[in-house]
């Protein structure tokens, strides 16, 4: 009697623990997709999904060739995002998981009154997650999927996947994540920069080819769930320090003289600017209040005072300032965030001037700009005045 109870109850054992993992599936049987792209064109969507091979993200001994064969991408094409994404599973072999997605590229044309749109369908699939980072590209999407790696780096490392270290370092165009975006997309005033790139690499070389390496070259400034432009180069400079959440460091080259030569070179972080707006004829003028540290990195000209670096620093970032503002006025950007800021603190004003103008920026004017810049120090260097 005891043996056969042992024996019910080793089958018992048995069953349970093997039928804990009966729909267990194998990693390689499952396509991780780590990247998507949306375009849209021709009154179609056109969705494309990255997957990576995950035996060469694994650690490796010795040194390896990486392959482009490494980065898969697939296409899928319909009148709907939904259908687009269908039609990738038609060849996609084994079964296709977006848990794992880490970066969303969207084309300038996706980005053109069909943000709603991709949005709903997105996160109606309930697989995605908030976390993402985000990005707007004006190049061909596939290109920007398949970017390379420096030496046997894993493409999982790259500046699409892991932007903000990158960004600690060098505070161009800052990065933003996905919920970030759709926080304030159906906000009425709200105003995201999102972040552009391109794979167009004339930096690195291996040998005598250049590689494609992804860069941020700019950022869109997406408002009302719109497109209103994309900034980029110089015409940038004056948001970094007006509406940027968090400027680590960035070079401030200072042309006191007028030359090529920069006469100093500070490293500038943490900017924070006040905005305060006020009726002026039939407009709003807004006055800025810039605050920002900086350290001396090099100076080539004969020695000054940190008070006379100070000046000439404030001097060259309000010129900053005032240019961006021109230029994004005249395409009738608001990369400084003016419309939200009146909508958040001054909602009388904004229904005046804002509310129900077809173009309200043609009326914005900057006003004061008062910028104070502080050295803190030459870097491991003593500075005497």
């Amino acid at each position: 009697m005891n043996r056969w109870l042992s024996m019910g109850l080793l089958l018992m054992s048995c069953l349970i623990i093997l039928t804990g993992c009966w729909d267990s599936k194998e990693v390689q049987s499952i396509n991780f997709i780590t990247g998507i792209g949306i375009d849209y064109e021709d009154d179609k969507y056109i969705a494309y999904a990255q997957l990576i091979d995950f035996s060469s993200i694994a650690k490796q001994e010795g040194p390896t060739s990486r392959q482009a064969s490494d980065i898969w991408i697939g296409r899928g094409e319909g009148t709907t995002l939904s259908m687009a994404i269908n039609d990738l599973y038609q060849t996609s072999q084994q079964q296709t998981l977006w848990t794992h997605v880490k970066a969303i590229v969207l084309s300038k044309k996706a980005l053109n009154d069909r943000l709603e749109d991709i949005f709903n369908t997105l996160l109606h699939s309930g697989e995605l997650r908030y976390t993402p980072w985000i990005y707007g590209t004006e190049q061909s999407i596939p290109d920007v999927l398949a970017p390379s790696a420096l030496l046997n780096q894993s493409t999982q490392t790259i500046e699409l996947f892991e932007p903000i270290k990158l960004y600690k370092q060098f505070s161009a165009f800052e990065p933003i994540r996905l919920h970030q975006l759709l926080d304030g997309f159906r906000e009425p005033a709200s105003v995201i920069l999102l972040p552009s790139i391109t794979n167009k690499n004339q930096t690195w070389f291996n040998g005598d080819e250049n590689p494609p390496l992804v860069k941020t070259d700019g950022f869109f400034v997406i408002s009302n769930g719109k497109n209103q432009g994309k900034v980029s180069g110089e015409d940038a400079d004056g948001t970094r320090f007006v509406n940027y959440d968090h400027v680590y460091q960035y070079p401030l080259y200072v042309y006191k003289s007028g030359g090529k030569l920069p006469d100093l070179t500070l490293r500038l972080h943490d900017p924070h600017t006040k905005i305060s707006a006020r009726t002026e004829g039939s407009g709003v003028t807004f006055d800025l209040s810039t605050s920002v540290k900086g350290i001396i990195v090099e100076e080539h000209v004969s020695h000054q005072s940190p008070q006379t670096m100070e000046e000439a620093a404030e001097k060259q970032i309000e010129s900053a300032i005032r240019t961006t503002f021109e230029k994004n006025k005249s395409r009738q950007i608001d990369s400084y965030g003016f419309v939200e800021h009146l909508y958040r603190h001054d909602l009388a004003l904004w229904k005046k001037e804002v509310q129900h103008r077809a173009d309200p920026i043609k009326r914005f004017k900057l006003g004061k700009v008062n910028v104070h810049v502080k050295i803190l120090n030459a870097s491991t260097y003593k500075y005497t005045e």
